[in-house]
Order: structure tokens, then sequence, then C-alpha cells
């Protein structure tokens, strides 16, 4: 007597499943992934390791200052917003009475290069610092503004660029504090937000040495920049 095999056709469609799901799995892993995203992003700038020296009155390095080399503003602003020194010497020594080696604009960028206190207590400090021309010299800190501000007074905010003359990037608040990164030249300077979240490219004549109102407005009959003027030789 015949007996049919009801299991066999099971089995085979049980098999011909696995075997599709293992063709579709080997499909899968051999298909290319998909290219990375081309958006353009703004460029950071790489950031400098190197530390600022510190040395004493003799000038014997004592310490580093942390971080990236830093970019600062010269400032004869006081802090009441009026312009009190159009002009500020760069000296040959760390030294109030050494001699003028340049002279140059309020509100002109400058690399530090080292900070000597020249007081025992570090009270008294002057920077040796180089401007976007090469010139070096010696400044105190009572000159030397870390922070500046944003400002247009044609509008409530001022853009900021992926590059110098590029595409806008964000738009910053009136008198939003920022930090000089990498001054291109006297027209475009980099700037970034003090938590350095937001890194971009602004006009200069937007980069104002003091927040207070009578700088801002221009009623002390301050201009920055100088056009065809940023420094002069004594």
């Amino acid at each position: 007597m015949k007996t049919c095999n009801s299991s066999r056709p099971d089995f085979l469609r049980y098999l011909l499943l696995f075997l599709f799901a293992c063709f579709s799995v080997a499909c899968r892993s051999n298909t290319p992934a998909a290219p990375a995203s081309t958006a353009t992003h703004p460029p950071t700038p790489p950031i400098i390791t190197s530390p600022i020296p510190i040395s004493n009155a003799e000038g014997t390095p004592i310490a580093n200052q942390p971080g990236f080399i830093e970019w600062v503003l010269l400032s004869g602003v006081d802090e009441h917003g009026l312009t009190a020194e159009h002009t500020l010497a760069l000296l040959e020594d760390a030294d109030p009475q050494a001699a003028s080696l340049v002279e140059i604009h309020t509100g002109s960028p400058v690399i530090v290069l080292e900070i000597r206190n020249v007081s025992p207590q570090g009270l008294q400090r002057f920077y040796h610092v180089q401007t976007l021309e090469g010139i070096t010299g010696w400044i105190s800190d009572y000159y030397v503004r870390r922070q500046a501000y944003v400002f247009d007074g044609e509008d409530t905010t001022v853009p900021l660029f992926d590059r110098p003359r590029g595409a806008e990037i964000a738009r910053l608040e009136n008198v939003t504090p920022v930090t000089l990164r990498q001054p291109q030249d006297l027209d475009w300077w980099q700037v970034s937000t003090l938590d350095g979240n937001l890194v971009g490219w602004v006009e200069s004549r937007f980069v104002k040495e003091s927040p207070e109102k009578e700088f801002l407005l221009g009623n002390d009959d301050h201009a920055h920049p100088c056009e065809n003027c940023p420094y002069f030789l004594p």
C-alpha cells in the first residue's frame, strides 16, 4: 500500500525560504555604502597650541599662558567710551620710558608674543606684540583688549561669513562680545563668540573696542578703522 509523505513539501518549502533569506543578506552586505554628505561647512581654523611665554622683569621665562596664541585689540578708548588716545606707541622695551618704535591707530589688531611682569606682584604687565605688518614692540597691558564687540549702526545685527566676502553663515546681535581669531588684513577679521561655538569672518569696520554708547555712536568724533593710516612712524 502506497503512503503519501506529506512532510517532504514542507521541508522543500522551508529550504527554499532559508536559501532566499541567505541570498538577501548577502546582497545587502555587498551593496556599496551611501556616499558621505558633500555639504560644505564653514572652515574651522586650526587651534595653535603654542603657549604664550610669561617672563619676569628681567625677561626670564617663569610660566606659560596655556591655550592658542591669541590676537587682541590695542585700544586708547577709556571705560566711558571716549577715545583718550587716537594713536598708541609700541616701545623698544617693556618699560614706559623706552623709546617709541612706531605709533599705531587705536583699534589695531596685534598678536601676543610674550607677556612680561614688570612688577614683583605682577600688577603691571607689558605685552610683546606684532602687528599685521610684522612690526613688533612692547605696550602696557592697559591698552590691551582681549574682548571686542560687533556693532552696525545701521542694523540690529552683524553678518558673519564663512570666508572674507564669502557666504553668510550667521548673524550676531549688536554689541555681542567676540574674540579675535585671525585677522586677514585691515578689512576682514575672523572672530568667535566667547564660548567658541561660532566662528566666522566679519568686516573689521563692525568690530568695536568698546560697548559704550558714546563710542558706538561716534559722539567723540572717532572713526575706525582709520583709512590709509594704520601706522605712524615717529
